[in-house]
């Protein structure tokens, strides 16, 4: 199932605050498949992550940065 999940499409996006101008529309930061949005995310600097949240389809909540810290060390155990 994780190797079906990797595959799906997502996006890398700030997240939304009232008073976030950073986050204006909604645009995504990077788009791919959601491995590449994890190695990604891993590639920049933790000040930066904070934030951001990956939003994949088939979830029904985007994905934090410690679930993606997550998601990346069992994706490299598979």
């Amino acid at each position: 199932m994780l190797k079906t999940m990797l595959n799906m499409p997502a996006k890398l996006m700030r997240e939304a605050d009232e008073n976030d101008d950073a986050a204006q529309d909604n645009e995504p930061i990077a788009s791919g498949s959601l491995a590449q949005m994890v190695q990604a995310f891993t590639a920049l600097d933790p000040a930066e992550v904070e934030g951001l949240v990956i939003k994949c389809a088939g979830r029904d909540r985007p994905i934090t940065s410690a679930e993606a810290r997550d998601l990346r060390l069992t994706a490299a155990a598979a």
